[in-house]
This record gives structure tokens, sequence and C-alpha cells, in this order.
């Protein structure tokens, strides 16, 4: 049925499989628009946790099932990516000032999505934010973050097979940090994240699985 986009939606109001059904038509006008009450009603954190994560697990859970194919699934992503894209925080002459924070996945991942959202719950918070995307090698970060002066890195990784990409790249920033004379923050983030022990065995500052735990 046609939707007002001008009226409230209820927090809650919206479930998770309704939102992952709009993101495989691949209505990013009414995926927007329903992350956009969203955050205005519980947050831009839970926006993105609990809705829009919750759409895109019942998305991969169905194209592991069979029920829907990549066609589906690729649109889906696509989707959210332009929906994220218009509910992004506006941007502020402040922000080019303001500390740098380098966002990457490790060579290998090809999930982006999550560091898109991490980079909007950054920017709300005063920082300028440079999304180098996935799958990037880990000495490339790590000269970019020397040359930018970046003051944190926040890294994504899914599965136990990037594990070693994650440890190059935390040992490559470190190292480019030291020559530089510079103390960079290190985070991981992404389904890696949520292991329990993680962060002490890389040498991490935070790792953590859901934007809503970021510190």
């Amino acid at each position: 049925p046609p939707v007002d986009p001008t009226a409230p939606v209820a927090p809650g109001a919206l479930p998770p499989d309704l939102l992952a059904s709009l993101l495989a038509d691949g209505d990013d006008e009414l995926v927007a628009w329903t992350l956009r009450n969203a955050i205005d009603a519980r947050g831009r954190a839970h926006a993105y946790d609990e809705l829009l994560s919750g759409a895109m697990r019942l998305i991969g859970e169905r194209w592991v099932a069979g029920e829907w194919g990549i066609a589906e699934e690729h649109l889906a992503s696509q989707t959210a990516v332009r929906a994220l894209d218009a509910v992004r925080p506006a941007a502020t002459p402040e922000l080019r000032v303001a500390p740098l924070a380098v966002l990457t996945g490790v060579a290998g991942e090809h999930h982006m999505i999550g560091l898109v959202c991490l980079g909007h719950l950054l920017a709300e918070g005063g920082w300028n934010v440079a999304n180098l995307g996935p799958d990037m090698p880990a000495d490339e970060v790590a000269r970019f973050v020397a040359e930018q002066e970046a003051d944190l890195v926040a890294i994504t990784a899914a599965l136990d097979d990037r594990l070693p990409g994650v440890e190059a790249t935390v040992q490559a920033v470190r190292q480019a940090a030291r020559l530089a004379g510079r103390n960079v923050r290190i985070v991981l983030g992404g389904r890696l994240g949520s292991r329990p022990g993680i962060a002490g065995t890389l040498g991490l500052d935070w790792a953590g699985g859901t934007l809503s735990s970021v510190e």
C-alpha cells in the first residue's frame, strides 16, 4: 500500500523480515524512509544493529536455504548501500579538522555495509571518517594511516579464515604508527570481533560485534 513519508513509525513497528523483503525488492526509497524513522525513534546504533542487521541476516539465511537466489542477495546489499547513503549524517565543516577514523575490511573480506554503518555513527559523534571499503591489503592500510595521521583504525572481518588478514593489518598499522611517532587506536568489528578474548589475543584496543557496544 502507499506510504505517507511524513508519517512517523512507532518504535519496533517494523520487523526485520519486512525490511528484508523491501531490500530484496530493491525499494531503496522505502528502506531509507524506514531507517530514518527508526533512527529518529531509537537512535542510529539501535536502528542499524537491530533492524538493518536483522534484515541482512535473514537475507543471508534465505539465500543459504535456497529460498532466494544470488540476485536477490546482491540486490538487497546494493539497496542497503543506497538507502544508507540517503540517511547518512549531514556533513559539517568542523569534521574536516576532526580526528580521523580509517575504516577498512581486511584482505579477502567482502562485507562492507557494517563499515558504512560505523562510519555514520562516528561521523555523528564528531569524527572525520575515511572509509577504504573491503578487501584492503595490510600494507596499503598502514601507508594510508601513517600519511593521513589517523587517530583510529576500525577493521571488519566476518569469518575465521580472515584472522591472518586481521593480524597482518594490526601489525602493519602498529609498525607504521611507531615509525610516525603516533598513537593509533585499533578496533575490530564484524562477526570475528564478537569472539571472546580476541582483543587481548591480537593486541587490539577494542573488539565487538554491535554498534551499540562501541566505546
